[in-house]
């Protein structure tokens, strides 16, 4: 097995394949092949003695990206290349063309925001799904998006949801130590935000809503997990808002585990979303969700069951929900239970293992050419 990515950072994509990897490990041998860097999983992959590639992409169109692609299929000789959202997907076949080996799935992951596709790439994919065998979406929003921008027909692609594992959020940690660690007391209310500084997060919706939360509930804290391009910009809108008390930056983090074990609520606020790790995980760890209403959010938070769905961008009625939620804690212990139950039974990581892993023999036995 060959998985083509981007990289191996500490995104959800990138663990889902570092997962599939080692998880898998004992009945796939696997390779990974990054196309513009290698980031912290590759060295754990190494580690695990996996064998992880670096074709080091260049900006715009970078065709020598085929015949690197190319020569790593040749010295592995994998049964099944899986490539992992659109770009890893245009190289990878041609690649796997070239070298006369390999049965390809796509998986497309998420979408850029906004999502736009330009007549020549919508010209091109035909000839790319022809030589593709198997084409997979994370969730119902990204199938509809394949279909509608990409022009792959509805039945040649089938939805893997992301999975977890749940198991990582049993048995938690000691709560009121976490959250002295935290700089948070045992008299606080804890929102917690996972995910990169990035445009399509809207963190500043988050800024903007608890401004209007701390004066019906001061004792509210909002803690943001994650790091990226802006952060610094967000660190100033808080400064200006006075949220200095009230709002912490905690940067990444190893420990997911234990600063949700420490939070009361989970909060995404989104433009743009497909199959959020972040929130399953949150719903493993018995938290409610309020994510905004966009992409599959809908897909894995029940409205009214699981947590609430919100629109995006509307920091007053996020505030709101915000509000109602913060002062009932028995409908956060129903929503997080709720939320817990549903992860077990339609998001685990084993299923979703499982699901790739009939992927991959069932292409395997039909042959991997010569």
């Amino acid at each position: 097995m060959l998985q083509v990515l981007h990289g191996l950072s500490l995104a959800g994509t990138e663990r889902i394949v570092y997962d599939l990897a080692t998880a898998l490990s004992d009945r796939v041998t696997t390779a990974v092949a990054c196309l513009d860097r290698e980031g912290p999983l590759g060295e754990e992959l190494r580690k695990r003695s996996i064998e992880v590639h670096c074709t080091n992409r260049r900006p715009g169109l970078d065709f020598r990206q085929v015949s690197r692609l190319s020569g790593i299929i040749r010295s592995f000789r994998p049964d099944v290349i899986h490539c992992h959202q659109y770009t890893p997907f245009f190289y990878g076949v041609p690649a796997a063309t070239w070298a006369r080996r390999g049965r390809v799935i796509f998986t497309e992951h998420g979408r850029h925001h906004p999502d736009r596709v330009g007549r020549l790439r919508r010209m091109v994919n035909p000839l790319l799904i022809a030589r593709t065998d198997r084409v997979t979406a994370v969730c119902e929003f990204t199938r509809d998006r394949l279909v509608e921008k990409e022009g792959i027909g509805r039945e040649r692609i089938e939805v893997i949801y992301n999975g977890v594992d749940v198991s990582r959020f049993d048995g938690p940690p000691d709560r009121p130590a976490v959250r002295r660690s935290l700089g948070v007391d045992d008299e606080s209310c804890v929102v917690v935000q996972v995910g990169t500084f990035r445009p399509v997060k809207d963190q500043a919706t988050a800024l903007r809503a608890f401004d209007r939360v701390r004066e019906q509930y001061p004792r509210a804290v909002l803690l943001f997990v994650g790091d990226g391009p802006d952060r610094a910009e967000c660190e100033a809108l808080a400064r200006s808002l006075d949220l200095n008390g009230v709002v912490r930056f905690l940067g990444s983090r190893g420990d997911i585990p234990a600063v949700l074990a420490a939070a009361d609520i989970f909060l995404l606020t989104s433009v743009s979303e497909a199959h959020s790790l972040s929130v399953l995980e949150a719903m493993a760890a018995r938290l409610p969700v309020i994510a905004t209403d966009v992409g599959g959010n809908h897909e894995t938070v029940v409205n009214g069951q699981t947590g609430f769905l919100v629109p995006p961008r509307r920091p007053a009625e996020l505030a709101e929900t915000l509000i109602r939620m913060l002062r009932d804690p028995a409908l956060r212990g129903r929503m997080g239970q709720a939320g817990r139950q549903r992860v077990v039974e339609n998001f685990s990581q084993p299923l979703m293992h499982q699901k790739y892993l009939d992927l991959y023999v069932a292409l395997s036995e039909r042959g991997a050419g010569s």
